[in-house]
C-alpha cells in the first residue's frame, strides 16, 4: 500500500468535482484532478495514489476503463464511483466491476467523507481494495 496522500478525482462535472474535493482535504488527502481518462492514465502511471474517484459520464470512457487498465498501476487504490444514476443496478454493476462503492452524484459531502474514510480504513487493515458490501 502507497505511504502517500495523494487522491485522483477523474470527473469532468465541475459542481461535483468541488464537492469531492472538499470532502477529500477534510480526509486531510490532497486532491489532483482531470477530466477524462487520457489524463487519467498519465497520471496514474506518474504518481501512487490513496483513492480514486472517477464519474461514469466522462468524454472518453468511464470508470470501467480506468478498472480494467489500472489494475497493475493502481496499487491497491480503492476506486470509488460518482454515478448520475440512482438505481440500485447501477450500484450492482459498479461493485461487480471492481469498485469499492459508489457516490450518487450531485454528491452529500458527509457520504461522500464516511465512503472516502471507509475505503482508506479497509484499504489499511487488509492492504488491498476490497468492496463495500452490497
Amino acid at each position: 500500500m502507497p505511504n502517500i496522500d495523494l487522491a485522483l478525482v477523474i470527473c469532468n462535472q465541475e459542481e461535483d468535482r468541488e464537492k469531492v474535493v472538499g470532502s477529500l482535504l477534510k480526509c486531510s488527502l490532497s486532491p489532483i484532478c482531470c477530466s477524462n481518462v487520457q489524463e487519467a492514465r498519465t497520471l496514474l502511471f506518474q504518481k501512487a495514489f490513496r483513492v480514486v474517484l472517477c464519474s461514469d459520464l466522462l468524454s472518453d470512457g468511464d470508470f470501467q476503463v480506468i478498472l480494467r487498465e489500472g489494475k497493475k498501476s493502481l496499487d491497491h487504490a480503492p476506486v470509488i464511483v460518482l454515478s448520475h444514476v440512482d438505481e440500485w443496478d447501477s450500484y450492482l454493476k459498479a461493485l461487480a466491476a471492481g469498485a469499492f462503492d459508489s457516490i450518487v452524484c450531485p454528491p452529500n459531502p458527509a457520504e461522500t467523507e464516511r465512503i472516502i474514510w471507509s475505503a482508506l480504513t479497509e484499504t489499511m487493515r487488509t492492504g488491498k481494495a476490497t468492496q463495500a458490501v452490497a
